[in-house]
């Protein structure tokens, strides 16, 4: 690099100048931040990554719990098999329609609690604890305790409808296809309405009081103020709720395991339970590995409509 002189022209009398390197704060900063990044980055890889790829190469060999020593290569044979089944196209349609009823309830009950809760009455310090003990609980102690109401023949549920007279005897509710499948999407969505109600919560907390009080001086209802504020500005955080909730829908199985084991007949064998039956009764690793990867390639088409959604919105609230 030449030094100019007065007139901005390089002087051959004055010396050149070598650039700096850069080894100043910033570069020591830049590398301490790197270096306390890396191990957290490792143990996600270690945890995600691996485990991925792992399935991924399981998935294109025969792996035979019986054949241990047998793992010949098969390429896409486990995809095929596990599409063609039949199984496979009535479990997608189950888990759809679980999803579709549980995530519109998980997000509308959990929007109403996040109200009461957001109201400062006196019966809020009563609903911040009872609102949390469905959550607190396991969920297989969840599947157990309903499995127990909605037993058929000294359930809680049927002994409160024969007491009110709306039923002549105990009905078999986990024993019928639709209202097996009805059970158990009450029962999740009971056990998830918790975290959307503080979730919105906190999305409600920071809503500015001065925009309530600017539309109630305009004179705007309360349904017009829900409508023109409070929906548009806890948006983002709905769409974080659906993808959440999408997510543990879709890959629900304590619940199915415990309530219903899968049935009757099928009708609340989701597509996680398919992939338990592959992998651990069928004892096809293959092909659970196979199913295991369509999930999650399922699960990430989900993930990355909703975060394009999400950022659009985003973009039109602020």
């Amino acid at each position: 690099m030449e030094t100019k002189g007065d007139g901005g022209v390089p002087s051959p009398f004055l010396p050149r100048m070598r650039p700096v390197a850069s080894s100043g704060p910033r570069y020591r900063e830049a590398r301490y931040a790197y270096a306390t990044v890396l191990p957290v980055v490792l143990l996600v890889a270690l945890f995600t990554l691996y485990p991925f790829a792992f399935a991924l190469v399981t998935s294109l060999r025969e792996v035979v719990l019986y054949k241990p020593w047998s793992q010949p290569f098969v390429g896409l044979k486990n995809y095929l098999d596990v599409v063609r089944s039949e199984f496979f196209s009535t479990s997608w349609q189950h888990t759809l329609t679980f999803v579709a009823g549980a995530v519109p309830l998980a997000t509308l009950l959990g929007f109403g609690v996040a109200h009461l809760l957001n109201a400062r009455t006196a019966l809020t310090p009563f609903l911040n604890v009872t609102i949390l003990l469905p959550w607190a609980i396991p969920t297989v102690i969840s599947g157990i305790i309903w499995a127990w109401i909605f037993n058929s023949s000294y359930g809680a549920f049927n002994g409160a409808l024969y007491s009110l007279g709306l039923i002549d005897s105990y009905l078999p509710w986990l024993s019928r296809p639709r209202s097996a499948l009805l059970c158990v999407l009450f029962a999740h969505v009971w056990k998830e309405v918790p975290l959307t109600s503080i979730l919105y919560l906190a999305a409600l907390q920071a809503i500015p009081e001065e925009l309530y009080d600017a539309a109630r001086v305009d004179g705007a209802g309360a349904p017009a103020v829900l409508r023109r504020i409070t929906v548009p500005l806890v948006l983002p955080t709905t769409l974080i709720i659906v993808v959440y909730e999408t997510m543990v829908g879709i890959v629900t199985f304590d619940l199915l395991y415990v309530m219903t084991g899968g049935g009757p007949a099928g009708a609340t064998s989701l597509i996680s339970y398919y992939l338990y039956n592959s992998m651990f009764v069928a004892f096809n690793f293959g092909q659970g590995a196979a199913l295991a990867v369509l999930l999650a390639i399922a699960l990430v088409a989900f993930i990355a409509l909703y975060l394009r959604l999400l950022r659009s919105e985003e973009i039109y609230v602020t």
